[in-house]
């Protein structure tokens, strides 16, 4: 399932990254459709706890967690740390509203949780960051 991501002559990331989504709800994400629709290779694991069961077996560029409200931070920031131990390299950012920024959300990225908003934010963090999907220079963030 991983797409391979290439860069252009000018060292930028062209293509779109494969995604595992997960939701702190069971319900499928409108951000799935949402990212889908404008073109990313998208799989939704359900909850965090789905997320073991995608991983085995399959490769994504980037494992992304959306945070609906203040009361999932923990379970978020859980499922991260898990998937960094489980693997190391693996790019995990989180799908959160701007009031959770300052909330201890600890990842690769925080990314607006927005239908217009994140497509363009992955968009224009993949293509800024450093190669091997790493974030962008100190001080940028996939918010703007």
């Amino acid at each position: 399932m991983n797409v391979a991501l290439t860069r252009d002559l000018m060292g930028r990331i062209t293509g779109n990254p494969s995604i595992l989504l997960a939701s702190d709800k069971q319900r499928e994400s409108s951000l799935q459709r949402v990212l889908r629709d404008e073109g990313f290779e998208v799989a939704f694991a359900g909850d965090y706890a789905g997320i073991s069961k995608m991983l085995d077996g399959q490769d994504f560029d980037v494992v992304l967690l959306e945070v609906s409200g203040e009361d999932a931070v923990e379970d978020a920031v859980a499922a991260a740390l898990w998937v960094k131990r489980a693997r190391a390299g693996q790019f995990v950012g989180y799908v959160a509203d701007s009031s959770l920024l300052t909330s201890g959300l600890a990842g690769d990225g925080v990314f607006p949780r927005s239908r217009t908003g994140l497509p363009a934010a992955l968009r224009r963090f993949f293509a800024d960051g450093e190669p091997g999907l790493s974030a962008p220079a100190a001080g940028r963030g996939p918010q703007g």
